[in-house]
């Protein structure tokens, strides 16, 4: 997996690209891990987004649960998956 990536999403018609990369996705996880579930998303996301797409971010997450679900949606593009079994 790439440390950094380029993801794009379509969100009502409108298109936000978005470049992560291993620092703002840690970032993330830690203000989420304190307990700064939306605003911690939000920052995520503004942190991230392609200049071009920023004032159109910055108004569509300002309904509500836009920022939970956006999050959601490059996150689980960034993230690879884990085969994990617990074993007893």
């Amino acid at each position: 997996m790439a440390l950094e990536q380029k993801i794009t999403l379509e969100v009502n018609d409108a298109e936000f690209v978005f470049n992560v990369n291993a620092a703002a996705y840690n970032k993330f996880l830690n203000t989420s891990s304190q307990g700064v579930k939306i605003q911690g998303a939000t920052n995520f996301l503004m942190d991230v987004v392609d200049d071009t797409n920023r004032k159109d971010l910055k108004d569509l997450l300002k309904k509500p649960g836009a920022a939970h679900n956006v999050v959601g949606a490059v996150v689980e593009q960034y993230q690879p998956e884990f085969n994990i079994t617990v074993k007893k």
